[in-house]
């Protein structure tokens, strides 16, 4: 009886062990959704950040040289409001992309000044092979306890469409702060701090929402996002992506709800 009683406890722990073990697995549906969220949450931020940056390069430099894009505006450069027109026609390389279509920048006075808003539409605009829709308006806060620009960035109707006929869309609201470069002319020396939180729908059809945890860090000298730690819950499942240490590359580490990691590679 004795022994019997034994093989029936050690049947028991062993199932126990064993339905624990596969408890902390993720399933393969459940980890592609989970990768599927995790890149389109990352490009969102990404490709957002950057095309605030091309806005302001496209306006620092009027067009540059170059018969594209063409740079145009309302009242003469320096008076406010201002209507400003970046038009890539039907489509140029700029900054190691292609753009087409037109990013039309309405906004109320100099973006360092407290109060001042900016607001971002798109005409017929796509970079690469994605099409952009959407506005996004910057509020100016002042300075902060740091002696930094502060703004409010608010992101309405966001969509990206792609050819094979998927598309994501989110919405958010961010606080960016402006903690380098400040100092001089150029743009190609400003690096963001952005927190915030947004909803989503990712490429699958699935809605999400997101907090940013730490700081994402932002450096116009490299086109991703290099460092701050993005949490996401798509519905009853909640990760992390962790944009890196500060090193410029394409890589970000996916951590799921049951612990487990995968490396995400962002677009190009």
């Amino acid at each position: 009886m004795k022994k019997s009683l034994f093989y029936f406890a050690l049947l028991i722990f062993s199932a126990a062990t064993v339905f624990t073990a596969c408890d902390k697995k993720d399933t393969a549906k459940e980890l592609e959704q989970d990768i599927m969220t995790s890149e389109d949450l990352a490009e969102n931020e990404d490709f957002d950040q950057q095309l605030d940056f091309d806005a302001d390069i496209a306006i620092e430099e009027r067009g540059g040289s170059a018969t594209c894009p063409v740079v145009t505006m309302d009242q003469p450069y320096g008076t406010w409001p201002n209507t400003i027109t970046i038009d890539f026609g039907t489509g140029c390389d700029f900054n190691g992309r292609f753009f087409t279509g037109k990013i039309i920048i309405n906004q109320s006075a100099d973006i360092l000044t407290p109060g001042a808003v900016r607001t971002r539409t798109f005409d017929g605009f796509s970079v690469d092979d994605i099409q952009i829709e959407g506005t996004k308006t910057w509020t100016n806060n002042g300075l902060n306890s740091d002696g930094n620009w502060s703004y409010t960035k608010t992101a309405t109707g966001m969509k990206h469409s792609f050819p094979d006929g998927t598309s994501r869309s989110w919405d958010a609201t961010h606080t960016s702060v402006l903690f380098e470069g400040t100092g001089t002319l150029t743009h190609w020396d400003n690096a963001w701090s952005t927190t915030g939180s947004a909803t989503g729908i990712n490429r699958a059809g699935q809605a999400y929402t997101a907090t940013i945890t730490q700081a994402l860090i932002k450096r116009a000298t490299c086109r991703w996002i290099s460092q701050g730690v993005v949490e996401f819950t798509r519905d009853d499942r909640s990760a992390s992506l962790d944009f890196g240490d500060g090193s410029c590359d394409r890589f970000g580490t996916l951590t799921t709800d049951n612990g487990n990691t995968v490396t995400i590679r962002l677009r190009q």
